[in-house]
This record gives C-alpha cells, structure tokens and sequence, in this order.
C-alpha cells in the first residue's frame, strides 16, 4: 500500500506496509495455485517473485536477489529445507522462512537447530498470520542491517 500526502499529513505515519517493496519476495511452493494466492496476499506489500519448483525458485533468486523467501518443504525433486540451504550459501542474510503441511517435527528443528530458517508454518495457515510473520520477518531484517525507515528509503529499499 502507497502512503499519499494526505495520508501522511492526517496521520504523520507512513504506512504500515510501506518501505518492504523492495526488499522482495520468493513464494516457492509445487502447487501453483498456493503460489498465486500468496502473491495476491503480498502484492501491496513486495516485490513478488513466485515459482512453482525449486529449481525456478533458485534461478529467480539468483535473478532478483530477494532479502525474504517463503518456502513449502515437500516438493517433487528438491525439499524446502534444501532450496533454503542453497539460498543461504548464496546469501546467508536472506530471511528464509519454511511451510509444511506435514508434522515432520525432525525437519522443522533440523532446520530451526542449523539456523537455515528464522520462521516455519504450518499448512493450513491464515492469510493475515502468515502476512504479520512474512512483514515482522522483513522488518527485523531491515533493523539487522541497520536500517531505520529512513536509511532503507535512501538505499533504495523503501517506498512504492
């Protein structure tokens, strides 16, 4: 969501959701239909990026370099917690975030213990869970960096 001038003047807040654009999001999920409902969740929110293998997942991130990736865990050919280990040798700030729709508790602390994901969810979820998760994540990694709102804006990772 855009922050108009009338809004900030009403309010003197930007909005909520406003600065995580560009720090992008890869959805990776085999169920392409999974894929196109979370990108319309974070459409206002990111710059989306949504493949329905693995393999795509990690030439879009080699691609766009997005800082947050929501992963499904069970896939054809290549696990979550794979792609997501390959994504951290690339770029270990990425913030890497595990969905699995099975209780396969060895997996999640396996990954949870070897600090290749920061969050994991279960299937089903709410929409409005995974966007507080997904948007917490994304500003954590913004205050990690060092960033204040205003910095990120000037770099660049701020605003519509």
């Amino acid at each position: 969501m855009s922050t108009t001038w009338k809004t900030y003047r009403e309010t003197g807040k930007i909005g909520v959701d406003d600065g995580l654009r560009k720090l992008g999001l890869l959805v990776v999920d085999d169920e392409s239909a999974i894929v196109e409902s979370l990108k319309e969740v974070f459409q206002d929110v990111f710059d989306i990026y949504g493949a329905s293998s693995p393999q795509r997942g990690l030439e879009l991130f080699k691609e766009h370099g997005p800082k947050i990736v929501l992963s499904d865990q069970r896939m054809p050919q290549m696990t979550g917690l794979d792609l997501l280990t390959r994504i951290k040798e690339i770029d270990p700030d990425t913030v890497r975030i595990l969905i699995t729709g099975y209780s396969d508790i060895t997996v999640v602390v396996k990954a949870l213990n070897e600090a290749l994901v920061a969050k994991y969810l279960t299937k089903p979820w709410s929409h409005e869970d995974l966007r507080r998760i997904v948007v917490a994540a994304a500003r954590q990694y913004m205050r990690d960096h060092g960033m204040t709102v205003q910095e990120a804006m000037l770099r660049g990772f701020l605003g519509a």
